[in-house]
């Protein structure tokens, strides 16, 4: 068959085609899955840098970093198949305490930080927020880094890349660390009905002013509280906190523990937990109630407080969702209260106590050794 074709039309059908190939673009182009919001290609992992202002080894901090990697895969990022993750720990806590080991620390970590040129970052407890996160934000505003943070006892709004808890405004959002003392008191009323009267210890370490102003003002707003408070140490030294144990035994009904952490001995030198554990054990004769759920683990009797586990999986799916599009501007920075109730059985059986079943049938963890002996 022969087509004639009017050569008059010819400038009709070409203009046609155009016509034709423009709206295939288009569609391809609707058809098109969108980038990913943070950075990273479609066939490229996310970049996931987390700061710990102390170590690992620290309890706390280890399940922390655990629960941000599980919060994370709740939201289906999974680890090496869609992001990698490098770590900086600080090592706050026992090995770098001084002011100037502090910067220094911080400095490495920032330097670390710039070189792996993350997505997002994560920083755990007041440390690496202060001394990494918020000065990055000021030193680099015309490189925005959406960050993360988890374990802040401060009231972060402090810090002028914060505007507000309610709407954060810049880069920075998270969760805040909040000391549960009414859900701790009243476990450990329903343990010890006959205790009245409690003393709370605590290292001298950062965070711990803040605890106890946190407990005052609590204490203000919820009125009576089911033991009579006898006082709040702050400890700087092992043997202040031997003398204060001792001092105690006939004034109190029950000895609160929020840290032990950073107790040092004549030489200066950080006491290793361990070791003031043992100590309690052996001339300790009152029940001990942690504040921190993670110390039943370590060998003190009871332990209601926030879950380090699940704590990070809280900031480790918020940030999951800033890795799929959401502002941390906001985010609310919120006390997630995810809190644990934790029992020691050695220590339980040291001191002659027998724990209620239906106590111990609800409890997060039962531990059967002190500090894993």
């Amino acid at each position: 068959m022969i087509v004639v074709v009017d050569r008059h039309s010819i400038p009709r059908i070409a203009l046609g085609l155009i016509s034709l190939l423009v709206a295939l673009a288009v569609a391809v182009a609707c058809d098109s899955p969108t980038s990913p919001p943070t950075g990273a290609s479609a066939d490229e992992p996310h970049r996931i840098f987390v700061v710990h202002s102390y170590s690992a080894e620290f309890s706390w901090t280890g399940e922390l970093h655990e629960g941000i990697i599980q919060g994370l895969a709740q939201e289906g990022l999974i680890r090496d198949r869609d992001y990698q993750l490098q770590t900086f720990e600080m090592d706050t806590r026992i090995n770098f305490t001084s002011p100037q080991q502090i910067e220094q620390r911080a400095a490495e970590a920032l330097e670390a930080l710039r070189a792996f040129a993350p997505d997002i970052l994560f920083v755990t407890d007041d440390v690496a927020l202060e001394h990494v996160a918020v000065r990055y934000a000021e030193e680099s505003p015309d490189a925005p880094l959406p960050t993360v943070f988890a374990g802040i006892n401060v009231d972060p709004t402090i810090y002028a890349p914060i505007d507000s808890l309610d709407m954060p405004g810049g880069t920075i959002t998270g969760a805040l660390e909040r000391i549960p003392h009414t859900q701790a008191f009243a476990t450990a009323k329903r343990l010890f009905p006959d205790a009245t009267r409690v003393v709370i210890l605590a290292d001298a370490g950062a965070g711990s002013e803040t605890v106890r102003a946190e407990l005052q003002r609590d204490d203000q707003a919820a009125g009576a509280r089911p033991f009579e408070v006898l006082d709040f140490l702050l400890l700087e030294t092992f043997e202040q906190w031997q003398r204060a144990v001792v001092d105690y035994q006939d004034k109190a009904d029950l000895i609160a523990v929020v840290n032990f952490h950073q107790l040092r001995d004549a030489r200066g030198e950080i006491v290793p937990p361990a070791e003031v554990i043992d100590w309690m054990v052996a001339e300790n004769k009152l029940p001990e109630l942690g504040l921190v759920a993670d110390w039943a683990r370590d060998g003190i009797l009871v332990a209601v407080g926030n879950s380090g586990l699940k704590t990070g999986a809280y900031v480790g799916a918020l940030g999951a969702d800033i890795l799929n599009g959401a502002e941390p501007a906001t985010l609310p920075i919120v006390d997630p209260k995810q809190t644990d109730a934790n029992f020691n059985l050695a220590r339980a059986r040291s001191l002659g106590i027998e724990f209620p079943p239906d106590e111990l049938a609800t409890a997060d963890a039962v531990f059967e050794t002190i500090g894993g002996r």
